[in-house]
């Protein structure tokens, strides 16, 4: 694997499972390596593990109308997807036809779409998840419109596919990050274990300018935390 990653061109980033932990042979061979972390959960899902907001945010969701369902429709997840990069002034760097061919050339099994629905029909929050192992299910995207963020429509959501993932037997769910400080709250509610795990990139010259920039936040939070 290392031999290949030092054939490609451009930078070359590459996130392991938690499972792995030893990249030592990746080091040895000038690899730079950082700690991440994520959330993991076990299935089936008891939710009497999830705190108490959760839970009345469901109720909530519930209460109003919201229905959720399995899905082959990208259009309408990519719409999740497109109010949510705008609100938070990024990209998935994706587009309907990207989903559709992950959809195709993974399978139905494999490649897991699920939206919410508001009562009048409209898709109004979306997660995509991956299997790449029978068993284990991995968190890839999602999104949620604005007008519905305080509903619980995120939460219901979640419930309904972590039930739909223990109905054809995975046994694990991984949220896939949980590195910023705001989304790390939010998926600790789902009281999960907190693992780490390692993300390996090729040296390059943005080096020079990301340890400038990890200077100034460095400082720039020391300043905020004397406040």
């Amino acid at each position: 694997m290392i031999d290949r990653l030092l054939e490609l061109k451009g930078r070359v980033i590459l996130h392991l499972p938690p499972h792995i932990e030893d990249v030592r042979p990746f080091t040895w061979r000038g690899f730079k390596s950082d700690v991440r972390y994520t959330y993991q959960v076990e299935l089936p899902y008891q939710i009497e593990e999830a705190s108490k907001s959760i839970r009345n945010k469901i109720k909530k969701a519930s209460s109003l109308g919201y229905y959720t369902v399995k899905s082959n429709n990208m259009d309408h997840a990519y719409q999740c997807l497109i109010e949510t990069e705008q609100r938070q002034g990024f990209s998935h760097q994706l587009s309907v036809e990207d989903l559709k061919l992950a959809q195709d050339l993974m399978g139905e099994e494999a490649f897991r779409c699920y939206i919410c629905y508001s009562p009048e029909g409209e898709p109004v929050s979306t997660n995509i998840s991956l299997l790449f192992h029978p068993e284990w299910a991995t968190g890839w995207i999602a999104g949620t419109k604005s007008a519905h963020l305080q509903n619980g429509v995120v939460q219901m959501l979640q419930l309904f596919e972590f039930e739909d993932l223990t109905s054809i037997g995975v046994k694990g769910f991984d949220f896939t990050g949980a590195n910023i400080e705001s989304v790390s709250n939010s998926k600790a509610s789902w009281g999960g274990d907190l693992v780490p795990y390692y993300v390996l990139r090729r040296p390059s010259f943005k080096d020079i300018a990301r340890a400038g920039i990890d200077w100034l936040q460095f400082n720039y939070k020391q300043s905020r935390g004397k406040r």
